[in-house]
């Protein structure tokens, strides 16, 4: 309950907004480069782990993709759109971040991203991402 008040807190903006990507604290998944999260999140080759993408309308998910793949939303749409039709990946499934917490919390095979001073106890960060420029 108190996580929903959090998420609906946060301000509207993705500049300045520090993302981290997370994974359940006791993940067999110890660290993540850039590029293999690239290849994960944007690429769908997601080895053995389920994806999670935050909806559109979530400013923590375009600053994700600015700092993970320097590419705003529209940008994103078009190269998923690209990957999607040509059969070679399909997207992660989108939620919100309470959700995601809840899924992070209860499978260890489960990758997202979430605002820095959003993760909770029980959540590891992978990769910290920073700020979006």
């Amino acid at each position: 309950m108190l996580v929903v008040a959090i998420v609906c807190a946060r301000p509207d903006s993705a500049r300045g907004s520090e993302v981290a990507i997370v994974v359940r604290a006791d993940s067999a998944l110890t660290s993540l480069s850039r590029d293999d999260a690239y290849a994960m999140f944007v690429l769908d080759r997601r080895r053995d782990y389920v994806t999670y993408d935050l909806p559109d309308t979530d400013p923590a998910r375009e600053a994700f993709y600015l700092q993970l793949a320097g590419k705003n939303l529209a940008m994103m749409r078009g190269l998923r759109a690209r990957l999607v039709f040509s059969g070679l990946a399909k997207p992660p499934r989108q939620i919100n971040a309470a959700e995601l917490i809840h899924i992070l919390q209860q499978d260890p095979k489960a990758i997202g991203y979430l605002p820095a001073d959003l993760v909770p106890p029980g959540v590891r960060v992978l990769l910290p991402l920073g700020a979006a420029p």
